[in-house]
């Protein structure tokens, strides 16, 4: 019996059992059910795994294009680096057109090899992609990083796309230069093998939420160019301010070399400078060591239009932001839509002799495409330039070597002494001559005024403009007057006469200037200088601009006015940076409006349709209050008790305290204090009448007859 009893402990306890109609269910530590041997709850038999834990998150898909879709990658692989776990079961491939949430709507495909696999997706518009792995119990891991978004390939016989052929699908030497066609490869296409790097340069994913998520100035709005979303700057300020979006960081070396681009447009209320794409060079330790700009003026109205440049990498940079900006602007909006920012081959990059004729275009190399003095005389063969290859005037004497043109090679009178062009004189004096650009028309001219009666001697630079209207040029010219020795320098303006017009038809010109000139005379005397301005109207401009700009602020004198204008019309003006006059004539401080001062306990604005009590400093050094306040204490009036508390701003200069006599609601009187140096302003000399109406709690006072001076 021992012998037997000691056997049957140490035998597996289901070494001779089966399961007869049933199974066997198996739980971890903590109780909970992780599988069912045996006959299942649907009537089937066999080992079903149930709460298996979530299997490890994905790396993100790998995308490429392929004919009617894109090609969906996967590599095995988890973001953090897990093995594949003993109970996954299979691979989700998810996709939508907009970044989405994977579900049952958004599954296309499965790859049940946990070694990885590709699938292609069926799509006609472009996909954004992600991955899901699930296990053998059903349950979903979290969602890849989402990849896209990635188009179908277009199916063009002209058309081959960044990345579809590879290296290695080409056999050695098998592009040749007989299979590129003239024209298409041009400058822009000549880029690094990167493509965009920016992470979304048409601003349609998530990527561009989260960058503008904590943004006030900048939106996401649209529709863009030829897309459904751009990026805009909304603006709305007083004065023009530069807005900035950075889009992304890119590493850099010096000398790098980056091709940058963007769409933009601007709303019909824009008030602003340009729009802006640059790049700021930084080093080691963040600080700025130069920026480059795509850069282009911006009128109000601008359709959507592309600008694009290139930039390169400063000494000592290690990366590059990427900023888009809209410069010096105060209304309206503007958007960006298509950026790009691409490496770009350099001239070390291109093998000498790679590109030849058969692959240029004619006419395709035109001056304006070629670096001044790049081209020397080792790559011009002898005598291939002729004179039908020369512009007129095209040959300066900067560019010929000294030396390099003698006797034999000038014709026998080809000077001369009627026109020379192009020559540089040096040592030579002319007199009693007038040089001129031109014979007629807009030109300039430079000529000495020889003395008369009534006019002293000058010399004189004229600006003809070439209208049969002019009857004199303008003109700069200096005077030297000998009895007050004084020399004046004077620049006037054309003096003009102008057609009238009756009834719509024109009429002869008139014989005398109808149009006025005008002038800016200088000179100076012992301990002065003195400069006359002659004009109907003249304008200052405050800011700088480039010529043929629209004026921006900028003060008018005319008559005995001084006004001040923006491209909105009339403005304020500033006198000392704090007084301001406006267009209606009223004076005001600037930035001085109304506003509310501290309250005292027990006393609140009385609201509804009634003024709020509020202080201002006006421009005569004066404060008044207005708006009316109840007091809601029902506790006896204190002492001083405190109504109001004004700011530093606005409490008197004097050491003296000033008293103001109010009604209250009952029509009871009492007095107000005011201490200059705390700016409390308390009730005293209550009246008995005024106390029994303020203990009610909902009488109410009214401040609006205050105002007392500053000093």
């Amino acid at each position: 019996m021992e012998r037997r009893l000691d056997s049957t402990s140490r035998t597996a306890q289901l070494a001779y059992s089966s399961i007869e109609d049933g199974a066997i269910s198996v739980f971890d530590g903590e109780g909970s059910l992780r599988a069912i041997i045996g006959q299942q709850p649907d009537g089937t038999t066999g080992v079903n795994v149930t709460n298996g834990p979530p299997p490890p998150q994905p790396a993100a898909p790998t995308l490429a294009q392929s004919i009617g879709g894109i090609t969906v990658g996967w590599d095995g692989r988890f973001l953090d680096g897990s093995i594949t776990p003993l109970d996954w079961a299979r691979l989700e491939i998810h996709t939508a057109e907009v970044a989405f949430t994977p579900d049952a709507s958004t599954l296309r495909a499965t790859i049940e090899s946990p070694q990885g696999g590709t699938f292609t997706v069926l799509a006609e518009t472009p996909q954004y992609v992600c991955l899901v792995a699930r296990n053998t119990s059903g349950t979903a891991s979290p969602p890849s990083p989402m990849a896209g978004p990635l188009g179908r390939m277009p199916v063009v016989a002209e058309a081959v796309l960044d990345g579809i052929v590879g290296e290695l699908a080409l056999a050695d030497a098998a592009v040749s230069r007989a299979k590129i066609a003239v024209g298409a490869v041009d400058a822009d296409r000549l880029a690094i093998g990167t493509g965009n790097l920016l992470p979304d340069g048409g601003f349609e994913g998530a990527y561009s939420e989260k960058l503008i998520a904590d943004s006030s100035d900048w939106q996401l709005t649209g529709p863009g160019n030829n897309s459904a979303r751009c990026l805009t700057a909304i603006v709305s300020a007083d004065l023009p301010t530069t807005r900035g979006q950075q889009l992304a960081v890119l590493p850099a070396s010096p000398g790098d070399r980056f091709f940058l681009a963007m769409d933009y447009q601007t709303s019909a209320d824009w008030s602003g400078v340009a729009a802006r794409l640059s790049l700021r060079w930084c080093d080691t330790s963040g600080a700025t060591l130069g920026v480059d700009a795509v850069e282009r003026t911006a009128a109000a109205g601008t359709a959507w239009t592309r600008m694009s440049g290139q930039a390169q990498a400063p000494a000592n940079t290690v990366r590059a932001e990427v900023w888009t900006e809209a410069v010096q602007a105060s209304e309206g909006s503007v958007s960006f839509d298509n950026g790009e920012v691409r490496t770009v081959v350099t001239a070390g990059m291109v093998l000498a002799g790679s590109i030849g004729t058969t692959e240029l275009a004619a006419d395709s190399i035109t001056g304006e495409k070629v670096v001044a003095q790049s081209i020397t005389g080792r790559e011009v063969k002898f005598r291939t330039l002729t004179g039908d290859h020369m512009d007129v005037n095209s040959v300066r004497v900067a560019l010929l070597t000294a030396g390099v043109i003698t006797a034999d090679m000038i014709k026998a009178d080809a000077l001369n002494g009627k026109t020379v062009t192009g020559i540089k004189v040096i040592g030579a004096e002319i007199n009693g001559a007038t040089l001129r650009t031109a014979d007629s028309g807009s030109r300039v001219e430079i000529t000495s005024v020889p003395a008369s009666d009534t006019t002293p001697a000058s010399g004189r630079v004229q600006l003809p403009s070439g209208s049969a209207a002019e009857v004199e040029p303008a003109a700069v010219y200096s005077v030297y007057d000998a009895g007050s020795n004084r020399s004046t320098l004077r620049l006037q303006s054309a003096v003009l006469r102008a057609p009238g017009a009756t009834d719509g038809a024109m009429k002869a010109m008139a014989s005398e200037p109808t149009w006025p000139s005008s002038a800016i005379t200088m000179w100076s005397e012992p301990d002065t200088s003195y400069l006359e301005l002659v004009a109907t109207k003249a304008i200052i401009e405050a800011g700088s601009v480039a010529i043929g700009d629209t004026v921006r602020s900028h003060l008018v004198l005319e008559g005995n006015d001084i006004k001040a204008e923006n491209l909105s019309g009339a403005a304020p003006v500033y006198i000392g940076g704090m007084l301001a006059v406006d267009s209606d004539g009223w004076v005001s401080r600037y930035n001085e409006v109304w506003r509310e001062p501290t309250i005292g306990s027990g006393w609140v604005q009385y609201g509804g349709t009634w003024d709020r009590v509020a202080y201002k400093v006006f421009p005569d050094k004066t404060v008044g209050l207005r708006g009316v306040l109840k007091r809601i204490s029902k506790d006896a009036v204190g002492s001083s008790e405190i109504v109001v508390v004004l700011p530093p701003a606005a409490r008197p200069k004097v050491s003296y305290t000033q008293q103001f006599q109010i009604l209250v609601s009952s029509g009871a009187a009492a007095f107000l204090n005011l201490n200059p140096t705390t700016g409390v302003v308390s009730l005293t000399n209550v009246t008995a009448a005024a106390v029994t109406a303020l203990t009610t709690g909902t009488a109410h006072v009214n401040l609006s007859s205050i105002r007392y001076p500053l000093d």
